[in-house]
């Protein structure tokens, strides 16, 4: 099963205009397909393996119109509009021998919905605007918005057809203070209207929030900073939970804090080098939870916590160094308050890279990427490594000028290994050749 074709397009134009040609008008479309084999049906992996896995294939078309007017003499205008309509279509065919309740009962009735195929058709007008100022010691960027937004899904046979209507008004201010400060507060305000097309499921529902967040950042003089940031965020209820009047009238709501540190320097170790380096501790408190189920009942709450680290150094003739880790951990609390693990805990992870820059035309890398051993309430994951190597190389002069030509291959030992919360092994050795020009 690893035969498939993704075509995938996009056309893209601009056409500017105006007093000094500060306005503008750019017209994208795009077709991109995506294929995913064994991927659960369950998306959030709540109801183990009783809807069993899919192979899932998704065509999402798009097409926007944006307009841009950033006047060089008004630093408060830089105004986006943009009106966008997207076509998504999800065709799944159910995995046999996948699910726990083949060649039961319940499953007879549960396990045709796993075919089911969806379509959904949003359409949204945005207007932005930046604006740029000062208030006598602190520095203004502040990024204003509106969104409009219609989302339509036809019926299916395991999803309930409808139109969810929404309105967002938005606002963010980065305020810096010198060259040492930085707080960015931050707003947004949501209402929904969401209107059932199919009886018993065919009443109108309105919802609405008020979230945000703020973060602060110190930078030293010595390349040193600290920073942390919490918020507040709501999920409105969505077309999915039309079957259910208690999940319409509730958002799911999450608390998220993080504390972290960077240093980014030259000239540290020898001259011409560059060296960065950030640590981040993060906690995040998911309730009233409307999307995730356990033992048939929706979970109470959801608590991950973990730490990420980069780093990457350069040198003068060309050799560097980019490493990146993340670490997590997650419980989850059901609704009789039984605490177990998080069902969709990630894997502890490691990226390294170590590469060498030969001028602007040749780029020679080595890529280690590594996830450790998992134990998830007591299903265990091994962990493993896989090595990638890549060549990119772009010519500085005759007909080829300005074309990358990349080629990389995946998985260079052909290692058998199977991600954690995957049921099939990941692919094996891959070679890629990119092709791409710039005119």
């Amino acid at each position: 099963n690893s035969a498939f074709t993704l075509p995938s397009g996009l056309l893209k134009a601009k056409y500017t205009f105006g007093e000094n040609r500060d306005q503008s008008l750019t017209f994208s479309a795009t077709k991109t397909t995506s294929s995913e084999r064994d991927a659960p049906y369950d998306t959030f992996t709540t109801t183990t393996d009783m809807f069993g896995n899919v192979d899932r294939d998704t065509t999402s078309r798009t097409a926007a119109l944006t307009y841009n007017f950033n006047p060089a003499d008004n630093n408060l205008l830089d105004l986006d509009v943009q009106l966008s309509y997207a076509d998504q279509q999800i065709d799944q065919t159910y995995i046999s021998g996948s699910s726990s309740l083949e060649g039961t009962p319940a499953g007879a009735g549960l396990l045709p919905l796993t075919n089911a195929d969806h379509r959904y058709q949003t359409t949204k007008l945005s207007v932005k605007n930046t604006s740029l100022f000062d208030t006598n010691a602190v520095s203004h960027e502040l990024r204003t918005g509106l969104e409009l937004i219609r989302k339509e899904r036809l019926n299916a046979s395991s999803a309930y057809g409808g139109v969810d209507n929404r309105v967002a008004v938005y606002a963010v201010d980065d305020m810096r203070i010198g060259n040492a400060w930085t707080i960015t507060p931050a707003l947004r305000y949501e209402t929904s209207e969401i209107t059932g097309s199919t009886a018993p499921n065919d009443g109108v529902y309105d919802n609405d929030a008020l979230m945000g967040g703020l973060s602060l950042r110190y930078a030293f003089d010595t390349g040193f900073a600290v920073f942390g940031s919490a918020a507040y965020t709501e999920s409105l209820p969505i077309i999915d939970d039309l079957n259910n009047a208690t999940l319409m009238a509730r958002s799911e709501k999450a608390k998220t804090y993080e504390l972290g540190a960077s240093y980014d320097g030259i000239d540290l170790f020898r001259s011409g080098d560059s060296f960065a380096i950030k640590a981040n501790l993060y906690k995040t408190e998911l309730y009233d939870i409307t999307s995730f189920t356990s033992g048939g009942s929706h979970l109470k709450s959801v608590d991950t916590e973990g730490f990420e680290l980069e780093a990457s150094y350069a040198m003068e003739s060309g050799l560097y160094l980019d490493m990146n880790a993340n670490i997590t951990d997650g419980t989850q609390t059901a609704s009789d308050d039984t605490v177990s693990d998080w069902e969709n805990t990630a894997a502890d992870s490691l990226r390294f890279t170590v590469g060498k820059k030969f001028g602007e035309e040749l780029d020679l890398s080595w890529e280690v990427v590594a996830n450790a051993w998992t134990d998830v309430s007591g299903t265990e994951t091994p962990g493993f490594g896989i090595h990638n190597l890549r060549a990119t190389y772009i010519p500085q002069q005759g007909v080829l000028k300005d074309t990358q030509i990349r080629v990389g291959l995946e998985n260079v030992f052909d290692r058998d290994y199977t991600p954690h919360l995957s049921t099939r092994s990941a692919p094996g050795r891959n070679l890629k050749l990119t092709l791409s020009r710039t005119f």
